[in-house]
């Protein structure tokens, strides 16, 4: 392979130059420049099952999440990041420095492929962080037989919220509910600090919107039915 080829002339005065230009210099800094601005590709690979793994550990709406439609839902998202937000971001930071002197490096360090590969990167990674955040800000995911008994979950806490002492509300995590025939009608209870009493709720799923209302009886559900 030629890696430099040298060139020899004679000006009128007699003198002799040479020149020697290296093509494997220049290549060289190219191959340097496509590996500057071909991290983003990788990256969203990279970023795409992370950012999967985090929605079923830590879904952000609090819902159990299944890994499959989780990575198809990052990698729309993620598309979307490097393929319409990091290029518009670079076209208005570029467009921004456009009355400052062009950058002596080679590449030059303010090319528009260079910038836009930068903000594509640094956005995949801020938005696993703040797919994170939400994830960790939403609590340890629900796990629901069905979706009626989210909705029942759902109502019990808001009457909870609104009307039930401050024991109640923190005891949420003892709530429990049996289903009383197949009309929609659950007895929803939460423990309070003494385990032998509850604040039981009759909430009626079939009802829209949902209807709760509270169960003067104290005592817990597993008092009253019993398991054979």
């Amino acid at each position: 392979m030629v890696l430099a080829e040298a060139a020899v002339w004679t000006p009128l005065d007699g003198s002799t130059f040479h020149s020697v230009s290296t093509a494997g210099g220049f290549w060289a800094r190219r191959m340097r420049w496509r590996l500057l601005g071909a991290w983003r590709w990788p990256l969203f690979l990279a970023v795409t099952v992370l950012d999967a793994f985090i929605v079923v550990w830590r879904p952000p709406g609090g819902r159990e999440a299944l890994f499959v439609p989780a990575l198809v839902i990052c990698s729309f998202a993620n598309l979307f990041l490097i393929g319409a937000v990091a290029p518009w971001l670079a076209r208005r930071l570029v467009a921004r420095q456009g009355q400052r002197p062009p950058s002596p490096s080679f590449p030059p360090a303010n090319h528009v492929e260079l910038v836009t590969d930068r903000i594509a990167s640094a956005v995949l990674v801020l938005g696993a962080v703040g797919l994170l955040a939400a994830g960790l800000a939403s609590g340890k995911p629900r796990v629901c037989v069905t979706d009626r008994a989210c909705h029942v979950g759902d109502a019990a806490v808001a009457y909870v919220n609104a009307h039930a002492p401050a024991e109640i509300r923190r005891n949420i995590d003892t709530a429990n509910s049996y289903r009383l025939g197949d009309a929609g009608l659950f007895r929803v209870c939460i423990e309070y600090d003494d385990r032998r009493r509850a604040y039981c709720m009759f909430v009626d799923a079939s009802k829209k919107p949902i209807s709760v209302r509270r169960d003067p009886d104290s005592r817990p559900n597993g008092a009253i039915f019993r398991n054979p």
